[in-house]
């Protein structure tokens, strides 16, 4: 039976430390755009209400602030789907 010393020696760390890099980067940037979009959500609605008295420059500001938002909280949707897809090993046979 190897001991420990043995498994931290033949443990390959550089891999370790790119997949936790990566799982680390990407939750920042999926939780980075998540927050942009509740963002640009709350902008249009304070945008609604001067909007609402017949400003062009707001009506703008809303609807691309609501554009925006829902192209953001897309992405989110297809990184979680991707991620499911990556999990799911029923995906991958052939």
């Amino acid at each position: 039976m190897p001991n420990l010393l043995d498994i931290l020696i033949a443990m390959k760390w550089v891999n370790l430390f790119q997949v936790a890099a990566a799982a680390i980067g990407f939750t920042a940037g999926i939780t980075l755009l998540f927050s942009l979009g509740i963002r640009l959500i709350t902008n249009a609605e304070f945008a609604v209400q001067k909007a609402g008295t017949g400003k062009a420059k707001a009506q703008r500001a809303e609807v691309f602030n609501l554009i925006g938002s829902y192209v953001l909280f897309a992405l989110c949707g297809l990184a979680l789907l991707y991620g499911i897809y990556l999990v799911v090993p029923y995906f991958h046979t052939a």
